[in-house]
């Protein structure tokens, strides 16, 4: 049986997995979080509360007994108050989420980045997305998944103005995003928790990136699940 771990359960991507596990399946989901979330949640889901993610010890044994993360932990410089702030949530958080699990012997770890990071980005954004990218690779799972989705498209319970910018400028816009500008077409939140789903209970051996229209055609494609 798989018991998936997930983290960042209250972003968009985060709702939108534990919805998935409304439907019966031979697998346990446990959120590992900061707070319970503030929305009714499936039978059977366990909820852990840490206070300190930056606590190893009491993040390792959070972590204790899964086999499969899932990190949708992710905020924007607004919202953490400063570059530095972002960057200890958007990276540190991230590679210490990756040390722990590999210590504890996870099988598979699956993130969602975004479109367009980069170690080598000049986006001081897409660089840490980049770089938290790069700690998990360094480190050892039998599979591991890079989600680089595009503009989400999905009801947020936090208002971000960027976004709804980005949204009305795309459907307004989306007859010119064709050919290399396709891969910037916006993506639901719900296909990139099914990607993330189908990655979590395949057994493969293996590390993919997927690109953002690469996440529309997997769980399109997938016939494992």
């Amino acid at each position: 049986m798989k018991t998936i771990i997930l983290t960042g359960a209250t972003g968009l991507i985060g709702e939108a997995f534990i919805n998935l596990f409304s439907m019966p399946r031979n697998s346990k989901l446990i959120i590992v979080a900061r707070k319970k979330p503030d929305f009714e949640l499936p039978k059977g889901v366990e909820v852990r509360i840490i206070s300190d993610f930056f606590d190893e010890d009491a993040l390792r044994e959070a972590l204790r007994g899964g086999n499969e993360m899932i990190c949708c932990i992710g905020t924007t410089i607004k919202k953490a108050g400063s570059k530095k702030a972002f960057e200890k949530t958007d990276v540190g958080i991230i590679e210490l989420l990756a040390q722990c699990c590999s210590e504890l012997d996870y099988d598979g770890f699956h993130y969602v980045s975004s479109i367009d990071s980069s170690i080598e980005s000049k986006a001081f954004y897409l660089q840490c997305k980049g770089r938290a990218e790069m700690a998990i690779q360094l480190k050892r799972f039998k599979r591991i998944s890079i989600l680089r989705p595009s503009l989400l498209l999905g009801k947020r319970r936090e208002f971000r103005l960027g976004e709804k910018i980005g949204m009305t400028f795309s459907a307004i816009f989306l007859f010119v995003l064709v050919g290399p500008l396709k891969r910037y077409r916006p993506i639901k939140a719900d296909t990139v928790a099914k990607c993330l789903l189908y990655r979590s209970m395949s057994d493969n051996e293996d590390m993919m990136i997927f690109e953002s229209e690469e996440i529309k055609t997997y769980t399109t494609l997938n016939i494992n699940f």
